[in-house]
């Protein structure tokens, strides 16, 4: 059962990161027609997997669950933006300005308030982020505890206060500047602990079956659709919320329930195939790589097309302006959306091959367990996965 439950979250945390890159090339592909919009709960998956498999315990040695975070994702994150801020430098050299400039306070500060100070490593914005949640939630879940605050409901329903707090703050425009810090962390709030709820209270009766379960969820998004006129929203930057405080919510719970049920399923199926069960859980396990490189991945298939732009044998309508201006410029032939396949491929392949250097020339695997993007999903050793039925 614990096998189980640790492959239907890995493939939700991939799922996850599809999602995450499906928004940023604008393909919409899976957001089923529109009921389920990515940016109205997708960010909010890797919260929701945090706390799930959060563990009261870490209350019992705050200083090392939080030097554990720090090394785990402050870390690394830290490594990659100093070598995003020297591509920046370099790049800056040769006529491409994306990017801000390559100081201590874009190397060490801003991640914390904005995230997007060299663009190339911008959906990395979510790391120091979650580890300022992870620091808080730990904490403040200590403090309730000195008071005999333990119920999970009571607690969720804390969290949800905060987050309609800080969705409201927003929706009156006091979200800005350096309160984006924490109006991040309270809208993330109630995810986390909705994993933490599902895990304890929620999961045994999650049993509706999927025949009715799916059309049910589309059917609510749908009406929340129709009557609220969009339900998509910036996590990053606290803004885009046009309709009540508690509906980012309750997209959140639609979107998440019907992703987690589609994972179940597919774990049935995944478990079948040995190749396809190596790259779902290499994928799941990999999604910080996944997250910290799939713009400069990006760019490399721009790359292509720029050079057969300049040769002149194709890509006529190619820009050269846009090409060196934005990131998120995604450039198709003939605009055709069907190429962005391209760079949906290439976005994933390209992290996971950088994520397998990391391995082989840092030796990770057997230095410290593998990190995903959240750093909470428990993924089989190697042990294990010699000694598994598939």
């Amino acid at each position: 059962m614990k096998k189980k439950r640790n492959l239907e979250f890995t493939i939700l945390g991939a799922i996850g990161m599809l999602l995450v890159i499906m928004g940023h090339l604008d393909y919409g592909i899976l957001t089923i027609g529109g009921l389920f919009p990515y940016y109205s709960f997708h960010v909010l998956i890797f919260p929701f997997i945090s706390g799930y498999f959060y563990k009261p315990e870490y209350e019992k040695d705050i200083r090392g669950f939080i030097k554990h975070k720090a090394t785990t994702l402050l870390f690394p994150y830290f490594i990659w933006n100093i070598i995003y801020g020297t591509i920046t430098l370099l790049l800056h050299c040769v006529g491409i300005s994306i990017g801000a400039d390559m100081t201590p306070w874009n190397l060490f500060v801003e991640p914390f308030i904005g995230g997007h100070q060299f663009m190339y490593n911008a959906p990395a914005w979510f790391v120091p982020a979650l580890f300022l949640l992870e620091t808080c939630n730990v904490i403040g879940r200590k403090l309730l505890n000195l008071i005999k605050i333990k119920n999970e409901w009571i607690l969720a329903a804390f969290y949800l206060l905060i987050g309609c707090f800080a969705v409201y703050m927003a929706m009156r425009g006091s979200v800005y500047g350096y309160y984006k810090i924490p109006g991040r962390i309270m809208v993330m709030a109630p995810a986390l602990a909705l994993g933490r709820l599902y895990k304890c209270k929620l999961e045994k009766w999650d049993t509706v079956p999927s025949i009715i379960l799916i059309p049910l969820l589309c059917i609510m998004n749908a009406i929340l659709g129709h009557t609220h006129g969009g339900l998509a929203y910036s996590v990053v930057w606290v803004t885009g919320f046009a309709n009540t405080p508690l509906t980012p919510f309750i997209t959140m719970l639609t979107g998440i329930w019907f992703w987690l049920r589609i994972s179940k399923l597919l774990a049935r199926f995944v478990t079948k195939n040995r190749a396809i069960y190596r790259f779902v859980n290499y994928f799941g396990s990999n999604t910080f790589s996944v997250m910290m490189h799939q713009l400069i991945a990006f760019m490399l298939v721009k790359g292509v097309f720029c050079l057969l732009y300049l040769s002149g044998v194709a890509c006529s309508d190619f820009d050269m302006e846009l090409f060196g201006l934005d990131v998120y410029y995604t450039y198709v032939p003939g605009g055709h959306n069907a190429y962005k396949l391209i760079y949906l491929a290439v976005g994933i392949v390209i992290p996971l091959c950088i994520a397998r250097l990391n391995e082989v020339f840092l030796d990770t695997s057997k230095s410290y367990p593998r990190r995903t993007y959240m750093d909470t999903v428990i993924i089989q050793s190697k042990d294990e996965e010699r000694n598994s039925h598939i």
